[in-house]
């Protein structure tokens, strides 16, 4: 009976060590690095009524500028998002990273001096 017993208890201690060993370990880490213009700054930009130098004072100097010959100007602003994603597993060792970079430009039109609209670019 006692050797029963014993043979129940390795069963189980097996049992659970399977089970640990199958569930293993997940990590997963996601990183969002912006660099551009945010929302709430856009928010401040009132078309129509915002001056280049408001415009400049809230989102920086831009990426680029042009002129046309009838006097619009054009400011654009690259804005870039990486994402660093990381995911690894246990057993057995599994480890993948993932590096996406996206990128956009977001465009101010003015003439005589006032943001007259902006809007992204992809």
């Amino acid at each position: 009976m006692k050797n029963y017993k014993i043979n129940e208890t390795a069963l189980f201690m097996l049992l659970v060590l399977t089970s640990l060993l199958l569930a293993g370990c997940v990590a997963a880490q996601s990183d969002v690095h912006y660099s551009g213009i945010e929302n709430s700054q856009l928010k401040q930009i009132d078309c129509g009524r915002t001056t280049r130098e408001e415009l400049t004072a809230i989102v920086g100097e831009p990426t680029e500028e042009s002129m046309t010959e009838d006097g619009d100007e054009y400011l654009r602003y690259k804005c870039t998002e990486t994402r660093d994603n990381q995911f690894a597993m246990f057993p057995p060792p599994i480890a993948i990273k993932d590096k996406k970079e996206t990128e956009h430009t977001i465009v101010f039109k003015i003439k005589d001096g006032i943001v007259q609209r902006h809007w992204k670019e992809q």
